[in-house]
């Protein structure tokens, strides 16, 4: 904290903008210094609430054009309706409604995207990150314990970082606590290679066959 308090300091000195996000209003970030907190709640405060049922619609709507994916009127309405809680959770449906397409070679069906979003219904804490760690290891012919440690094989470092956002995805954990079961890496680490794996997505069609996998396996040996 004493490093970003003169980091932020040097930017407002600057007269630079800072944009900050949380999960709750900074006088309750009982963590933080007090003057850090007091530096924050000298901004302007926004309340971004999840985006409306319209508004999903609509984003479901943009990613579908940009992949060339063709989504029926009623699959947008009900993973819309469903799949209400942020746009991260939003997007992980959609990728795992495309990958499923894909890999039947198949439109995208109203009974699919249903079953997709009952994986999505269940409660997600009793997903494990070791649960994930060793689903994920096991599918791609490591052991556990070379996710969490500190080889850095391009293999390894691949499936490690999968591991992470599958943990992003499937979990509400925090990044500090997904990078506490992988060996004790930072929460910067564990964003990383996250979004590493998210941009990838973008465009590795057999990326996207092999996460679709890993996600059913991870549901259907649930722990």
């Amino acid at each position: 904290q004493e490093e970003f308090f003169h980091t932020f300091n040097t930017l407002a000195n600057f007269n630079k903008q800072i944009v900050m996000t949380s999960d709750r209003h900074p006088s309750e970030l009982k963590t933080l210094e007090d003057r850090l907190r007091s530096r924050f709640q000298g901004g302007l405060v926004a309340d971004i609430q999840p985006p409306e049922l319209e508004t999903r619609e609509a984003i479901l709507q943009m990613w579908a054009h940009e992949r060339e994916i063709y989504l029926p009127e009623d699959v947008i309405r009900v993973v819309a309706e469903r799949a209400p809680n942020n746009v991260r959770e939003l997007e992980g449906v959609f990728n795992q409604l495309v990958a499923q397409a894909q890999y039947s070679k198949n439109p995208v069906s109203l009974p699919a995207a249903e079953h997709t979003l009952d994986m999505y219904d269940r409660p997600r804490e009793r997903v494990s990150l070791d649960h994930i760690i060793r689903v994920t290891a096991n599918n791609m012919g490591f052991e556990p314990q070379d996710l969490i440690g500190k080889r850095r094989t391009a293999r390894i470092n691949k499936a490690r970082q999968i591991a992470m956002y599958l943990a992003r995805e499937m979990t509400e954990y925090s990044l500090p606590q997904i990078g506490e079961a992988f060996g004790g890496r930072s929460h910067t680490t564990v964003l990383h290679g996250a979004n590493k794996i998210a941009e990838e997505l973008e465009s590795d069609r057999v990326l996207e066959s092999k996460i679709e996998k890993l996600r059913t396996d991870i549901s259907r040996r649930r722990r």
